[in-house]
């Protein structure tokens, strides 16, 4: 009832917490720019304080909730990615901000690469950007690192909306029918099997043949995800906002390098590592391979935590997975130098990823999460 909500709003509703915790940092986000831009605080101080927004109200305490309050990981893990999202966006606002307002040449070199602008828009400059508007059209753009003004489309074409509302109705029914029938069934007799003979005994020939059954089923069902988010969620939100750069992955498919594949498969986070991660370190001083590590380190470990917290486990098989494209990156590097446009290198990805990684780790967490609860049972 609305006393017991007045009283303890974590516990009764901690998706609605966090959900509103992500709007109050996009709102001190602004409040902070503001006073920066008014010179109210110094350039140390209004850093810091959004450092600290970002970090901790934008997605350290987010991460708090869903480990301690949320139960259920496909909940946790939807609030955590947006967490995550909204964490990264606050990182580029003030980095980018930072720019625009030790250094306006570089807002000017920015608009002179646009085109399809709003009217009035090619005239803005720092700190008329430092508006609630403009900070909200930033955190619902399908984008993650930030400019002042973006490309906008005409209009909202209604027509296309609705024939993407149809194929992710139709994306999101295959997706769940097949985790339903194939995946699901396939998880559950590995639990049984555990139950019966115990883990102690479980051979690791009996795991390469549950391997060998999620593969193809899970490469279709990675292949929707990426349709449903990439093709059809990203270009819906684009279209109704109207936001003209609709470049969110290219052909990462023909990638014949697994470096290849990361710039391509996911351009937002692609650019948002570039802009305020590698280009950062190299200007620190370390060398490209060097920014190169950061990249996948700080991708490493967000990848982990995205996948532990939902599961209130601390494990480390997607941080290894991660870290462990560096060696891959320069194998099939190699092959692409011996044999250029040969096809060795995309043979390795589709193997690497499909057949062998991404079902080992679902096969490794459905483990591990299966052992912590029984723990958990066997404690009460």
């Amino acid at each position: 009832d609305l006393e017991e909500w007045r009283h303890a709003p974590l516990t009764v509703s901690p998706f609605l917490s966090g959900a509103a915790l992500l709007v109050l940092s996009i709102l001190l986000g602004c409040v902070i720019e503001n006073l920066l831009s008014r010179k109210h605080v110094g350039e140390w101080l209004g850093m810091g304080l959004h450092l600290a927004n970002a970090n901790v109200l934008a997605f350290l305490m987010p991460a708090w909730i869903v480990w301690t309050l949320i139960d259920r990981p496909a909940v946790g893990a939807f609030l955590l990615v947006h967490a995550t999202i909204t964490w990264m966006k606050l990182i580029s606002y003030a980095h980018a901000n930072s720019d625009y307002r030790t250094s306006p040449e570089s807002h000017t070199a920015t608009l002179a690469l646009l085109k399809d602008l709003d009217a009035g828009s090619s005239e803005i400059s720092y700190p008329k950007n430092v508006t609630l508007g403009n900070i909200f059209y930033f955190w619902l753009a399908p984008t993650l690192t930030y400019q002042m003004v973006f490309p906008r489309s005409p209009q909202i074409r209604l027509t296309k909306v609705a024939g993407i509302l149809f194929r992710l109705v139709v994306a999101i029914a295959f997706l769940l029918f097949l985790v339903a029938q194939v995946i699901s069934p396939n998880l559950d007799n590995l639990l049984k099997e555990l139950e019966i003979s115990g883990d102690a005994v479980f051979s690791w020939h009996i795991f390469g043949d549950y391997l060998l059954k999620l593969s193809i089923a899970n490469t279709y069902v990675w292949l929707l995800v990426f349709y449903i988010y990439f093709h059809l969620y990203l270009n819906l939100f684009a279209e109704i906002l109207r936001f003209g750069d609709r470049v969110f992955y290219r052909d990462w498919w023909n990638a014949s390098n697994i470096s290849s594949y990361w710039r391509l498969w996911n351009m937002p986070v692609h650019f948002w590592l570039v802009r305020h991660v590698y280009f950062p370190c190299y200007r620190l001083g370390l060398s490209k391979t060097a920014a190169t590590l950061v990249v996948f380190f700080v991708s490493a470990v967000l990848h982990e935590v995205l996948v532990s917290v939902p599961f209130h486990l601390v494990r480390h098989w997607s941080f290894l997975g991660m870290l462990g494209q560096v060696p891959l990156v320069a194998i099939t590097k190699y092959f692409d130098r011996m044999r250029p446009g040969s096809s060795i290198g995309n043979v390795i990805f589709w193997i690497v990823f499909c057949v062998v990684g991404q079902p080992m780790a679902v096969l490794m967490y459905t483990i591990d999460y299966w052992k912590a609860s029984r723990a958990e049972v066997c404690d009460a």
